[in-house]
C-alpha cells in the first residue's frame, strides 16, 4: 500500500509528477506515480479504465494535478483513501457527471487535427514549455511522454460515486487559471492552500514547495 498516489492528467504522462514524487519519497513517503496514459487511447469509457488502472492499489492519500482533477472522487473511493488533493486542477460535479467547461472545449476546438487532438506540450507555441521549464532534462521527460487524445475525448462525462472521501478534500492552487476552481472549492468547505501568483508547471520546478503546499 503507497502512503501517496499521484494522478497525471490526461494531456499528459507521469513524468510532469516525477520531481514531485521523487520530493514526497525524500520526506519518507512511499509513492505510487502510475503511467495512465494507455487508457485514454480511445474516448468512450475512459473515466472506468483511467480510474481502475490507478487504483490498482491501496493509498492513503490521492493527489491529482491538472485534468485528472474530476477523476478524483472515483479514484478515492476505489483506493480506500482518507486525504484527496486537487492540485490547480478542474473540479468536479457536485452530483451526478462532470463535463469539461465550455471555455476548456473552445480552447480545444481548435487544435483538432483530424481524429485526435494535439499534444498539449505543443499548445502555446515554440519556445513556451522551456520558458515554463528551463531544465531540459525535465522537459525532455515531459515530452517524451507526449501523445495525442482522441477528438471526441471532451464529449465524455466523469460520472461521480455515490460516496467518495470529501470531508478529506483539500484544494492547491498554482495559477490565475484555476482561480475559479479554487473558489469552488472553498465554497464547499475545502481548505484552499496556493494561490494564483504561480504557475502551472511550478509542479515540475518547485517540488519542496509543493509538496510543503499538500499539507
Amino acid at each position: 500500500m503507497a502512503d501517496w498516489l499521484l494522478v497525471h492528467p490526461p494531456l499528459l504522462g507521469p513524468a510532469v509528477l516525477r520531481p514531485l514524487a521523487d520530493e514526497l519519497r525524500a520526506r519518507g513517503l512511499s509513492v505510487a506515480a502510475p503511467d495512465l496514459r494507455g487508457t485514454v487511447t480511445t474516448a468512450g469509457g475512459w473515466p472506468a479504465r483511467w480510474i481502475e488502472a490507478a487504483a490498482a492499489g491501496r493509498a492513503e492519500v490521492v493527489v491529482g494535478f491538472s485534468g485528472a482533477g474530476p477523476t478524483l472522487p472515483g479514484i478515492a473511493a476505489a483506493v480506500g483513501a482518507r486525504r484527496v488533493v486537487w492540485l490547480d486542477a478542474p473540479m468536479p460535479a457536485r452530483s451526478g457527471a462532470t463535463l469539461p467547461s465550455a471555455e476548456v472545449r473552445a480552447l480545444v476546438a481548435p487544435l483538432v487535427h483530424g481524429d485526435r487532438i494535439s499534444e498539449w506540450t505543443t499548445w502555446w507555441g515554440p519556445g513556451a514549455l522551456a520558458e515554463m521549464v528551463a531544465d531540459p532534462v525535465l522537459r525532455g521527460a515531459i515530452e517524451a511522454e507526449g501523445h495525442e487524445l482522441p477528438a471526441d475525448f471532451y464529449d465524455v462525462a466523469v460520472p461521480l460515486p455515490t460516496a467518495w472521501p470529501e470531508d478529506g478534500a483539500r484544494y492547491v492552487q498554482l495559477s490565475q487559471a484555476y482561480d475559479a476552481d479554487a473558489a469552488e472549492a472553498a465554497a464547499r468547505g475545502w481548505p484552499v492552500a496556493g494561490g494564483s501568483g504561480g504557475n502551472h508547471l511550478d509542479v515540475v520546478t518547485e517540488p519542496p514547495r509543493i509538496a510543503d503546499l499538500l499539507g
